[in-house]
């Protein structure tokens, strides 16, 4: 059993935007996960000092699209997730597999993609563990599919499912079966909202499709990349209850404008974040760093509960442990700092001015998995240290 000490902590950032901060200077780690906070220990196997750092919950992007391990054809890429790791994000939660070379993406077949999700998701299972988790096999919704093949994707472990080429109007009979096999195995239904994606054969979904499909998570709302009419998605706050995804991926306009839409709803409870990456928009480290400063500084929402959307709500509507520095959950963080020459006082303040702090240290599963300074940030102006190692 393993156990991991940081101390002189700044502050510590809870996940929950309701009470988001949390004036803590130290918290123990034990066996991956976190046992106590603020802790009275003054010893463990791995101490680090934070040198006022502030804590948080890692980052979840809950719009990727994963394909071949660590490898993405979209952009050519190879070590998209080590970097997204370095930029602060510990889960991953895939949009679909959907950019596997030759997919026929015209004419789905209910056979190929529930395999190819439940193929992604068992190699998913088997990959290194110093890198961001991941949760893989998201199966595309076509039709054709029978209730024995969710008991399928539910007996492997997968946890979303999506709408995105499913040819909505058809056969709304069967479409509303899909939704209830999938709350009744407690699988997060998706659906790919606005116009047609990179392929051009995704099928446009605004108010009236989401309002028959009924979905859990509206996928990015603002544009992915394209919106729905602002009246409609303004129709979606009001009159639905789906949690809405914002993506970096999206339209920045229609990102302002849908919170300003939350904030008088008092719906920010069903806010989240992802990039929809790799994809068109490109492989971007620092995507969830910037979204976070797009809402605190643009959006009329305080750093730390814009972090906390990033997090804890994605936690929740995804139905995943991670998201929150609490004791019990899963020890998925960061430490983070002022960048040198940005205006905050700190890590916080700097995202109200759109400033991304310097990361650190990244903690998944207890593990050091980033140490002394990210790759893919400027350092902080102070760096945590290791002062025990075992």
């Amino acid at each position: 059993m393993s156990s991991l000490l940081i101390v002189n902590l700044g502050a510590v950032v809870t996940g929950d935007w309701r009470h988001p901060l949390r004036q803590a200077t130290s918290l123990y780690i034990e066996d991956g996960r976190i046992a106590e906070i603020p802790s009275s220990r003054s010893d463990a196997d791995t101490i680090i000092d934070a040198r006022g750092l502030i804590a948080a919950p890692g980052l979840i992007d809950t719009h990727v699209h994963p394909t071949f391990g660590d490898f993405t054809p979209t952009q050519n890429s190879v070590g998209w997730q080590h970097a997204y790791l370095h930029g602060g994000v510990t889960s991953l939660v895939s949009a679909g597999e959907l950019h596997v070379p030759g997919l026929p993406l015209e004419n789905p077949e209910p056979r190929l993609f529930k395999y190819l999700a439940v193929l992604a998701k068992r190699c998913a299972d088997n990959l290194p563990q110093k890198a961001p988790r991941l949760y893989a096999g998201t199966l595309l919704l076509t039709p054709g599919l029978t209730e024995a093949d969710f008991d399928e994707i539910a007996q492997d472990g997968i946890g979303c499912v999506k709408f995105i080429f499913y040819p909505y109007g058809d056969d709304e009979v069967e479409s509303e079966r899909y939704v209830r096999w999938c709350r009744e195995r407690g699988i997060v239904v998706k659906i790919h909202t606005g116009g047609v994606s990179r392929s051009g054969v995704s099928r446009p979904a605004g108010f009236e499709v989401l309002n028959a499909i009924q979905p859990d998570v509206a996928a990015h709302i603002t544009g992915g990349p394209i919106p729905m009419p602002p009246g409609e998605m303004e129709t979606v706050v009001n009159e639905m209850d789906c949690a809405l995804e914002i993506a970096t991926a999206g339209s920045f306009r229609r990102d302002i404008e849908l919170m300003q839409m939350v904030h008088r709803a008092e719906a920010l409870d069903r806010i989240i974040v992802g990039t929809d990456t790799p994809s068109g928009t490109g492989v971007l480290p620092r995507a969830m760093l910037r979204n976070v400063a797009l809402l605190a500084s643009l959006c009329d929402v305080s750093p730390e509960v814009a972090w906390c959307l990033a997090t804890g709500n994605a936690a929740r509507v995804h139905r995943l442990e991670a998201g929150f520095l609490d004791v019990g959950k899963p020890a998925d963080l960061v430490l983070m700092g002022k960048i040198t020459g940005s205006v905050g006082t700190d890590a916080l303040d700097g995202f109200t001015a759109g400033d991304i702090p310097g990361i650190s240290f990244v903690i998944v599963n207890g593990e050091i998995v980033v140490r002394d300074r990210s790759e893919q940030t400027p350092p902080p102006e102070t760096l945590a240290v290791i002062e025990k190692e075992t």
